[in-house]
């Protein structure tokens, strides 16, 4: 092995350390002093691959929504059948992919209930990929049927990101002390699909309406 290659593997063995410490511990628990001795390496060996704990977490919420936005990429377009039975899919095709990847769901259950403050604007900035093909599938599902008059997809896809955030606040509120995250992402899945259901249902016209 070069010294490359070495140089590869020990921040790849950090990384893989810190998501654990982050998906089971949380990011203001989690502590260097552990997630190197994981890597088995020293807490200063950490700081030559990272400025600090904040770049080492913003690595693994990345690692996951770049790891995310390229499988739903991949299977988004396989899925087919009508708008319903398609966003079924999706959303269990989602409950797959945190079931294969348990050190994910910790991480993105993390980003919805505790994000840390202080990394609210570079969380996003990590997650835009995935936010960027959420809406993108969203603005595919309502070309799907005819939208009422007066109703722009450019708009409806803008007010559901910011429905979304509200969501995520709310959601914060209520399940922040839950310790089950297994139910926790079954139970946020639920209810986007409900809410995204609920938002084509009140845009698109009735098949039975006749038109004018």
């Amino acid at each position: 092995m070069n010294r490359e290659e070495k140089h590869e593997s020990s921040r790849r063995r950090i990384l893989e350390s810190a998501l654990r410490a982050f998906a089971e511990q949380g990011y203001h628990a989690a502590a260097l002093n552990e997630i190197g001795a994981r890597a088995g390496v020293s807490k200063g060996l950490i700081y030559h691959y990272f400025k600090d704990k904040d770049e080492l977490y913003l690595s693994c919420v990345a690692e996951c929504f770049d790891a995310l936005t390229v499988y739903l990429s991949g299977v988004s377009a396989a899925l087919g059948g009508p708008p319903e039975e398609w966003l079924r899919r999706y959303f269990e095709k989602r409950l797959r992919f945190f079931a294969a990847h348990p050190l994910f769901l910790g991480i993105f259950t993390g980003v919805i209930l505790a994000p840390p403050e202080h990394l609210t604007a570079e969380i996003a900035r990590r997650k835009r990929p995935f936010d960027e093909l959420s809406a993108a599938m969203l603005e595919q599902l309502l070309k799907r049927r005819p939208l009422r008059e007066g109703i722009d997809i450019a708009e409806v896809v803008e007010e559901f990101r910011w429905y979304t955030d509200f969501f995520n606040a709310r959601f914060h509120v209520k399940y922040g002390g839950e310790q089950d995250l297994e139910r926790i992402l079954k139970t946020r899945e639920e209810q986007c699909r409900r809410q995204v259901e609920i938002l084509l249902f009140g845009v698109w016209r009735n098949e039975n309406e006749q038109e004018a």
